[in-house]
C-alpha cells in the first residue's frame, strides 16, 4: 500500500514546491526593488496597490526607451 518510493516521491515533490516558491519570492523581490527604488516588505509583496504601483512604472519605462534599441 505504501513503500519507500512514494515517500521519497512526495519529499522530493514538497522539496522542489519550496524551492520553486522562494526563486519566485526572490524574483519578485528585486522586480519590486527595481520598480520602487528600495527594499519591498512582506506585506507589500503581497498587496495588489503596490504592484500595480510596479506595473505602472514599468510600463513608463518602457515607453521611455527608444522604439529601435541598438
Amino acid at each position: 500500500m505504501f513503500d519507500a518510493t512514494d515517500g521519497l516521491y512526495e519529499i522530493t515533490k514538497a522539496i522542489m514546491t519550496t524551492i520553486s516558491g522562494w526563486i519566485v519570492t526572490l524574483k519578485a523581490r528585486g522586480r519590486m526593488k527595481k520598480s520602487l527604488g528600495r527594499k519591498a516588505s512582506d506585506l507589500e509583496l503581497a498587496s495588489l496597490k503596490t504592484w500595480m504601483r510596479v506595473d505602472e512604472t514599468e510600463q513608463k519605462n518602457k515607453q521611455s526607451q527608444p522604439i529601435h534599441p541598438g
